[in-house]
């Protein structure tokens, strides 16, 4: 078959699509990279928005957050953003007609695609779509929110704050300056984080609360942390060594995509965006890394990217704004 008439098919398959999607990010972070992943996991096509922080004031203002997220650093402007539009196929049925849904939380969102694109339970591994992340067994799925939500809030923040701490502080400014590069923004944003890097990374760690009390507190926790959910992996039942169950859940995925940063996780393991490599860092960070990839929760992370990152569904892709320089 031709690449023209796979071509074909494949906007033909998608433009049956009951509804569109769009993802607006800050390319790098870990938060965004959870949501990017369960779309990927899903195989749903989706159109992606990218901005870096600080112009995402500008991005995100129509998709502003109602109240303002618990914790240091929370802002209305929070990302990542998902948009489910209905599209009506049949143009004489009115009553088809459904709202719009958004989401502004990577919970939230994994969830969602879990309920709407996993598997029927009673499918016995007939279908083509991916295993339901949430178990469809209550007792683990029980489980699998208690370690979403104590990644979300034990991994999340302290692994924005060790890895802003070493790029934002300690590392030269042309690594910092490199995230806005690498397609991780449009050209307007790009020459703008670059021009005003210097002020952009000292409001940043101001709002964050980032500096070298809290960096060192926070990669204390987090050291705790990978050695819990090392005992934690290894004492399961023989097999593939997973958080819940024998099968890759929301909270192997939740780990992996939060903690993937400070393992050194980049692009070429299947990252969604440009990060800047280990060997990119300072000494002092770059042995902290090794040290938590070294962990059998940091070999997990490794095997969860091998194994289950996927790519991004025919049909989706990246959208800009303002004559596409943003």
């Amino acid at each position: 078959m031709s690449v023209e008439a796979t071509k074909v098919q494949e906007q033909d398959k998608h433009s049956q699509q009951t509804t569109a999607l769009t993802l607006r990010t800050i390319a790098f972070s870990h938060y965004n990279e959870k949501a990017r992943w369960g779309l990927d996991y899903y195989k749903v096509p989706y159109i992606e928005y990218r901005s870096l922080p600080m112009c995402h004031m500008i991005s995100m203002f129509k998709y502003k957050a109602k109240t303002r997220p618990p914790g240091p650093g929370g802002s209305v402007f929070v990302t990542p953003h998902l948009t489910v539009e209905p599209i009506n196929n049949n143009n004489n049925n009115k009553d088809e007609e459904k709202e719009t849904i958004t989401f502004n939380d990577s919970a939230k969102i994994l969830e969602f695609l879990s309920d709407q694109y996993a598997a029927p339970a009673n499918s016995n591994g007939k279908s083509s779509a991916s295993p339901n992340l949430y178990s469809n067994d209550e007792a683990s799925k029980t489980k699998i929110q208690a370690l979403e939500e104590r990644f979300n809030t034990m991994i999340g923040p302290h692994v924005r704050r060790v890895i802003y701490y070493e790029i934002l502080l300690q590392s030269p400014r042309s690594v910092g300056r490199s995230l806005g590069k690498h397609d991780n923004a449009g050209k307007l944003q790009s020459w703008i984080w670059s021009l005003f890097f210097p002020i952009f990374a000292w409001m940043l760690c101001k709002v964050m609360h980032i500096n070298e009390t809290s960096a060192s507190r926070s990669r204390d926790i987090l050291k705790r942390e990978f050695e819990h959910i090392s005992r934690v992996l290894e004492s399961g039942p023989p097999g593939p060594a997973y958080l819940v169950g024998n099968q890759f859940t929301a909270a192997d995925l939740t780990l992996a995509s939060l903690g993937g940063l400070a393992v050194g996780v980049n692009e070429k393991d299947g990252y969604g965006a440009w990060v800047p490599k280990m060997d990119e860092v300072r000494p002092e960070g770059r042995k902290f890394m090794e040290e938590l990839r070294a962990t059998t929760a940091g070999q997990h992370i490794l095997e969860c990217y091998k194994l289950h990152r996927g790519h991004k569904a025919p049909g989706s892709g990246y959208g800009f704004s303002f004559f596409g320089l943003w």
